[in-house]
């Protein structure tokens, strides 16, 4: 079993989030099923900033209709205000009311922000819907994963997400990361979503705010997941990630006059950033099919 390598102190800041049972369990009565769909919606609303129907309906294994069906009735029990948006996939998303916001605290024993508005689409960035709408389906995917014969085999244990990470490191100095997972071994791998073509500058920045997060006394994650949106996303993403790490440390910084990367840094990172395909399939079929 691998052994992270991020303090104690760091690790103690991210449990709170860790502890948030996220997994979603099929149940016997409609009594049960009926809480656990809610306490899942309002859960996912409140740390995302919204719920999906496209997402209920995959971790929930029901239709596109059974699915909006339910939250309807969120709605309907005021937990959740209806947004109709083209920046969805779907034109639909779900946000928190302030009795819905009072809930999800309550089930997860947290404090959840709230600001009031008169239009519920305002509560949400509305550039970043398609995004985190697909960061949701990732993060949540990992910890529902099943075998082909449904028996439950997570791919991570817990997570945090963006927003709760910016709440614990709002310094523009770190490197934001699209979230956490706690992985089975212990280690803590930060996520990086990449649902558009990037110029190679782009991902230089990325890569050297990545290093200063992943290599130092006191590290914030252990390794860095790539998920990206589409296979051709995914290769000319890898192909900059493997040029920039063949140049920079040919590169020297003007300000330090040492190279932008050491050798050894560029072997870890080699190391330790890992892009992974497996959810490329799933994406593009709920988002962009």
């Amino acid at each position: 079993m691998s052994e992270s390598r991020i303090t104690k102190s760091i690790l103690e800041r991210y449990e709170i989030y860790f502890n948030i049972d996220m997994q979603y369990r099929l149940a016997p009565s409609n009594i049960q099923r009926s809480r656990n769909k809610t306490r899942f919606a309002l859960i996912n609303a409140a740390r995302f900033g919204f719920i999906s129907a496209l997402i209920c309906e995959q971790t929930w294994g029901v239709s596109r209709a059974k699915a909006l069906e339910f939250l309807g009735k969120l709605v309907s029990q005021g937990y959740l205000a209806l947004v109709q948006t083209e920046r969805a996939a779907d034109r639909r998303i779900y946000v928190l009311t302030y009795k819905g916001a009072q809930f999800a605290s309550e089930m997860m024993r947290l404090d959840v922000p709230f600001r009031s508005a008169k239009k519920p689409i305002t509560q949400v960035n509305q550039n970043a819907i398609m995004h985190d709408a697909v960061l949701s389906f990732v993060l949540n995917e990992g910890i529902n994963n099943k075998t082909s014969e449904g028996l439950a085999k997570p791919l991570w244990t817990s997570f945090l997400t963006e927003m709760e990470f910016k709440r614990l490191y709002p310094s523009a100095t770190v490197k934001n990361v699209d979230g956490l997972m706690l992985l089975k071994t212990g280690e803590v791998a930060a996520v990086e979503l990449e649902a558009s073509f990037k110029r190679k500058a782009q991902h230089e920045t990325t890569l050297i705010k990545l290093k200063d997060s992943l290599i130092n006394d006191s590290p914030l994650y252990d390794k860095v997941f790539i998920i990206t949106c589409s296979e051709r996303i995914n290769a000319d993403t890898q192909r900059f990630y493997e040029q920039l790490l063949e140049e920079l440390p040919n590169r020297i910084d003007r300000k330090t006059k040492r190279p932008l990367l050491t050798q050894h840094d560029a072997a870890l990172l080699r190391e330790r950033i890992i892009f992974r395909t497996k959810f490329i399939a799933p994406i593009e079929q709920t988002f962009y099919r």
